[in-house]
């Protein structure tokens, strides 16, 4: 008797036992499922909150200003020229940093793509004397300038110090194919032989390349926006620079001046990348970058219309 009294408290006592895992298992695996829905949830709202930042910068670019400047912290301001007088008019500008909205918030900030250097329509030796001026040396920089011609161009031809698919891309451990066309984004250069990811983000030695170059945009560049090295690129001596860094800290161009024609510049952009970032509980969970180019319509005679909407170059969402 003591025998089976003995037996059934442990076959109880083994019972409660395995109830409780199974309790515990149970009550974990809510609480992780539960965890995901809050987190998939503030994902997605916080992707919300970045897409109307998008359109809040969108609201900037298609207003009355038709000049871009920098001011003093760097960010981009829209200035108005007024046709019977040579002063500037500069725009009210909305807040672009922890902007409340519903359950978040949003930040962002506008960027001149005119300000860089577009690599589809660069010729090499541009493109030369930018990496000249982040500091490369000229055995990196004719590894990368011929590769990224390699990559650009619609043969399998490569250049002296280039790369194409069948003798680079391909032997690679995880091979891939050249493009051979012109480039999507600026990421895709990370792909290209002799651009490292310190050469791409830049660090304590020299700037980013990725901050310094587009794949979108016109030819010319914005003589208000561009930084250094992207002047240096358009062949502009140190003095030139320092005397357009201190002219345009003050007033923007509102044209390029005569001593500075034929130079690729040019005041007034119709490119703009956005990156906007989705705040949940001071948190940003989601990041959006957009470039956009601003559309105009045609008054009689030919002349500018006021801006009329943008087209959407790329869109893609990015680490937070």
């Amino acid at each position: 008797m003591r025998n089976e009294r003995g037996f059934a408290l442990l076959a109880v006592m083994l019972v409660m036992t395995l109830l409780g895992i199974v309790v515990t298992e149970l009550s974990m695996a809510m609480r992780l499922e539960a965890s995901m829905v809050r987190s998939y949830r503030d994902v997605t709202l916080a992707t919300h909150l970045a897409e109307a930042a998008v359109q809040q910068a969108i609201k900037e670019i298609t207003g009355q200003g038709n000049i871009e400047g920098l001011d003093e912290d760097g960010t981009l301001s829209f200035y108005r020229s007024v046709a019977t007088s040579a002063l500037l008019v500069k725009q009210s500008r909305l807040p672009r940093e922890r902007v409340p909205l519903g359950a978040g918030e949003f930040s962002y900030r506008i960027l001149d793509e005119e300000a860089r250097i577009n690599l589809n329509l660069a010729p090499p030796d541009r493109v030369d004397r930018l990496l000249t001026a982040i500091g490369l040396d000229k055995q990196v920089r004719d590894v990368i300038n011929d590769s990224l011609q390699d990559w650009k161009d619609a043969d399998d031809l490569s250049r002296i110090n280039g790369a194409e698919s069948t003798d680079y891309y391909l032997k690679l451990p995880l091979p891939y194919r050249a493009r051979n066309g012109a480039l999507q984004d600026t990421a895709e250069l990370l792909q290209i032989r002799g651009i490292t990811r310190e050469i791409y983000r830049g660090n304590a030695d020299h700037p980013a390349l990725a901050d310094l170059v587009s794949v979108a945009g016109r030819q010319t560049v914005n003589l208000n926006t561009a930084p250094a090295p992207v002047l240096k690129a358009l062949g502009l001596s140190d003095a030139e620079i320092a005397e357009i860094n201190q002219t345009r800290s003050k007033t923007p161009y509102t044209s390029v001046p005569p001593r500075f024609a034929g130079r690729g510049l040019g005041v007034g952009s119709a490119t703009f990348r956005i990156e906007s970032t989705g705040l949940i509980a001071g948190a940003p969970l989601a990041r959006i970058v957009a470039v956009v180019q601003r559309r105009t319509g045609q008054q009689p005679g030919g002349v500018a219309a006021p801006a009329i909407g943008v087209r959407t170059l790329s869109w893609r969402l990015a680490e937070p």
